[in-house]
């Protein structure tokens, strides 16, 4: 025999006793008991009511649709700063509303959008800054146990990851620096030729390329290919609960997914650079040797002056160093707290990106004003 829901609501003196009766399932019809309640709550006089005791009857069928009821109902009552008493209820059920009402904790919720509403700058500031380096902290941890062989990183991983970095950017490597090369010399010889000095257009193209424009450009293009792409990896790896599983099989996410990826970057930025800083002087000495009539003995003569300090190439390597490391967590980071949608996904790849520039032209900014403060130039 179907059994239909029902709700006994009696009320003596500063007490409410509610008894939950029949059917409680998604099967079962709860409609009209859910508006008996609301109707309740909404003729009584509620600064009177001080407990309200629910009870179930022996004959009852309920499942998560009662939880979700019960939840409901325990924060009406404590917005009536109501007693919500649940000591007669079965110790699972109870178990169950208790979860449930830990989900959105809704009372902090009111107290977190007011000072969000007070110290907005302040609270997004908080927000954005704390979890980055808090992840930041956990890869350095993690590269601790690397050495001391405790760590769940794969050395294949590291492989796989240093060659789609590495090996497979070097053509577009080779376009971005060549090209560069080419402009700088370009730009730089009209102004020098007004001087009569078109030899310096080596000098101008070396250094800035070894200095700034080498570590520069292979930085964002890493940042835009190598960044996005882990992003976007492990991204898809949350919206299909993979991470979850190592997680759930006890394996370290930051080992096993993380650090190689991070590490391979970080090592394959600076021989990149190198590599982008070499391809560079070359579009500098087709652009001498083919529109300025130098011979290349004298234009890599030239180039070979204006780099006797190692400094110079050094203090680019350095920068690269910084760079990967900022492309390969931010990159990691952006992914993992992805949100839970195909939007949010693109979403992350695409702050990923921005996120990498922004800290890249930053970082490098900030490296230009210590060296001229310790008059490294």
């Amino acid at each position: 025999m179907e059994q239909h829901s029902s709700l006994s609501i009696n009320r003596k003196d500063d007490v409410v006793f509610c008894e939950f009766i029949g059917d409680w399932s998604i099967q079962g019809s709860s409609s009209a008991e859910v508006q008996k309640w609301e109707n309740f709550w909404r003729s009584a006089e509620t600064t009177k009511i001080k407990e309200c005791k629910f009870f179930l009857n022996e004959n009852i069928v309920w499942d998560t649709k009662l939880v979700l009821f019960l939840s409901q109902a325990r924060e009406i009552l404590g917005r009536h700063e109501i007693a919500f008493l649940s000591d007669s209820l079965p110790g699972k059920l109870r178990k169950l509303v208790d979860f449930q009402s830990m989900q959105p904790l809704k009372g902090n919720r009111e107290e977190q959008f007011s000072n969000e509403q007070t110290y907005p700058s302040v609270y997004s500031l908080i927000s954005w800054v704390f979890p980055f380096f808090a992840f930041w902290g956990k890869w350095l941890f993690s590269i601790t146990r690397l050495p001391l062989g405790k760590s769940h990183m794969r050395m294949g991983d590291f492989i796989k990851a240093s060659r789609d970095c590495g090996a497979l950017g070097l053509p577009i490597i080779t376009l971005i620096s060549f090209l560069t090369g080419l402009t700088m010399a370009f730009v730089g010889s009209v102004q020098l030729q007004k001087f009569n000095a078109m030899i310096y257009v080596a000098d101008l193209v070396s250094l800035a390329m070894v200095r700034e424009m080498g570590a520069l450009m292979v930085a964002i293009v890493l940042a835009g290919r190598t960044g996005a792409s882990y992003a976007a990896e492990l991204g898809s790896m949350k919206l299909n609960e993979e991470i979850d599983s190592l997680r759930t099989f006890g394996v370290s996410v930051m080992d096993f997914l993380v650090l190689p990826r991070v590490l391979a970057v970080l090592f394959m930025t600076p021989l990149l650079t190198l590599y982008a800083d070499f391809v560079g002087i070359l579009g500098g000495l087709t652009v001498g040797v083919q529109i300025m009539d130098f011979s290349v003995t004298h234009y890599m003569e030239q180039t070979q002056s204006a780099l006797v300090d190692m400094w110079e190439i050094y203090s680019g390597l350095c920068k690269s160093l910084v760079f990967g490391l900022v492309i390969g967590l931010v990159g990691c980071y952006k992914g993992l707290n992805t949100g839970v949608n195909s939007s949010e996904l693109g979403r992350s790849v695409t702050s990923s990106v921005v996120f990498s520039i922004t800290l890249i032209v930053v970082c490098d900014a900030s490296f230009e004003a210590i060296f001229s403060f310790f008059d490294l130039r």
